[in-house]
């Protein structure tokens, strides 16, 4: 009777999983929620090695794994077939951290794999730090890349001859520390599932805990660590980002506008063969990250529930998947296009004509396009003031109404716990949580009740009930009433509990929130500004002739 045998132990340093991987033999199955880390996760782990901290175990069950295209993190690469495969049952999140940040580069666009250690913070504990593909990177920020790399770390310093000795030994620490630290790893092989199930509960207790029932779904189903070729792959690639849900009509309005053309052309009649698929799909994937991290970055829109048009994200797509990340003056444009288009509406004739007509103004070149779409909006924006009776969260204004939320930056006014586990202390911001993730893809409002009326005065943007953190007490830090556009007479008035006094609540908030919803609006959309290129632009030679053709 075939049974598991008994542990093989032993101990694997970061870049001999990086040599594994690279060969084929580490397997990472993807679940549903493949990916679960923050970028704070990430900082943590190589401070964890830095400092010679354990990090864990890792559970490998070793069985057969077919030729495959694989992704782990943003690289991909053909591996073989290998009868000697290594399945990751526990520590997918740290090896996919350290393998994702490992052979990253410049280009990487997730940001948890972004990690740089800073050679002149001071405080030690926040020297390890990520950065998203848009921040300009500081030259005395070390990539671990480079520092697992013996010949890059050598040539980047040489491009520095500015390093103090000081900075030279860090550099050496950190490199010596992720080329020597070791990894426990517990090799099972077997086909016992029930005694693996066993040693899997004993050993799964550090980092975000993984339903088990998804552990070993995954392992026996066709393994999705290969090129995405259908939707349901190509959905899971990207919400991994953390992103939200994205639908699969919008999945395949994003791959058809990467293609260009109709955007509403027949999908089934679309690919050539196999090949043509594989590489339309891996082409909108790539796509679509540098769309969510722009989103998020640039256009101040964290999660795809508070997106106000759903056909941003295919026309976006399409000027990614020709110009890249947007930047400049084409960030700048379509940034105001995001956010002009919120307030008068996006698609006057209806969505599909809407995206048919946007997607096809991007061409040719990225500061034009973004001109273009920006130029289909309706006009009358100036004339814009919040509708603070809409609280649905699928109504576009509503969403406008939490993203002003959002910009006042608000704070726990209680204690909270995320879906992994995690505590949040009150006066914790809830922008740069995995709380406010929580909110948004629980598909409820985010929004809790102060008040029991319809109006967005009476909400408050958080993730515990009004009975939790009770009545607001008019102690509280001014900054923390601010941050949930109040002040003391609201509380004072909020606390007096009569209906004129409830009253008086609502008229004041209202007036206080209509400020900062206008304020953020107007800050991201420039309502009044001059559009097309930038001025200096008008001044170019080839336009005007140079300063002797003048004379």
């Amino acid at each position: 009777m075939a049974g598991v045998t008994k542990p093989k132990v032993g101990r694997i340093e970061p870049l001999e999983l990086v040599e594994a991987a690279l060969s084929g033999r580490i397997r990472i199955p993807s679940f549903q929620r493949s990916y679960r880390w923050e970028a704070s996760d990430s900082e943590r782990l190589f401070d964890s090695i830095l400092r010679g901290y354990p990090i864990g175990n890792l559970l490998m069950w070793r069985k057969p794994a077919p030729a495959a295209e694989i992704t782990l993190g943003e690289l991909r690469f053909d591996a073989p077939e290998r009868s000697d495969a290594l399945w990751v049952v526990d520590g997918q999140q740290r090896l996919t951290t350290l393998i994702g940040a490992l052979t990253a580069s410049e280009h990487t666009v997730d940001r948890r794999f972004r990690i740089f250690y800073d050679l002149r913070e001071k405080d030690t504990r926040k020297r390890f730090l990520s950065a998203p593909h848009s921040r300009t990177v500081r030259d005395h920020w070390l990539p671990v890349w480079v520092a697992g790399d013996n010949k890059r770390l050598i040539a980047w310093q040489r491009e520095r001859p500015w390093l103090t000795e000081e900075e030279y030994d860090l550099c050496d620490s950190v490199a010596t520390a992720i080329r020597t630290y070791e990894i426990p790893v517990y090799e099972i092989e077997g086909d016992d599932e029930q005694a693996l199930r066993e040693i899997f509960d004993r050993m799964n207790t550090f980092g975000k805990a993984l339903k088990k029932a998804e552990i070993f779904q995954a392992l026996h189903s066709a393994p999705l660590d290969v090129q995405p070729s259908d939707l349901d792959a190509l959905r899971e690639r990207v919400g991994a980002l953390g992103f939200g849900e994205f639908s699969p009509q919008l999945l395949v309005q994003s791959v058809m506008a990467t293609r260009g053309g109709q955007v509403d052309r027949d999908f089934r009649q679309e690919f050539k063969d196999d090949e043509d698929r594989q590489q339309a799909f891996a082409r909108t994937e790539k796509a679509l990250r540098l769309v969510v991290d722009w989103l998020r970055d640039e256009a101040g829109i964290p999660h795809l529930r508070l997106l106000p048009y759903a056909l941003y994200v295919p026309v976006l797509s399409r000027f990614a998947a020709l110009f890249g990340r947007p930047t400049g003056r084409s960030s700048e444009l379509l940034r105001r296009w995001i956010w002009r288009g919120a307030a008068v509406g996006a698609a006057p004739q209806g969505n599909t004509v809407a995206l048919r007509r946007n997607a096809g103004a991007v061409h040719d070149d990225p500061v034009a396009s973004a001109t273009r779409v920006l130029g289909l909006l309706p006009v009358g924006g100036e004339l814009w003031k919040p509708d603070l009776a809409q609280t649905a969260p699928n109504r576009t204004q509503a969403k406008i109404n939490v993203l002003g939320l959002l910009s006042a930056h608000p704070v726990l006014l209680a204690p909270a716990t995320d879906s992994d586990g995690n505590h949040y202390p009150a006066g914790t911001r809830l922008g740069g949580s995995r709380l406010l993730v929580d909110m948004l893809n629980s598909g409820s409002s985010p929004l809790r009740s102060l008040l029991p009326a319809r109006t967005m005065a009476a909400k408050v943007l958080h993730p515990a009930s009004r009975a939790d953190f009770g009545s607001l007490s008019q102690e509280a830090d001014p900054a923390v009433l601010r941050s949930h556009c109040m002040d003391e007479r609201c509380v004072e008035l909020l606390n007096a509990h009569t209906a004129e006094s409830a009253d008086g609540f609502l008229a004041r908030r209202a007036a206080i929130m209509t400020g900062v919803i206008s304020d953020h609006v107007q800050r991201m959309a420039l309502f009044g500004f001059s559009d097309g290129p930038e001025t200096e632009t008008l001044f170019d030679d080839s336009i005007w002739g140079d300063d002797t053709d003048a004379a």
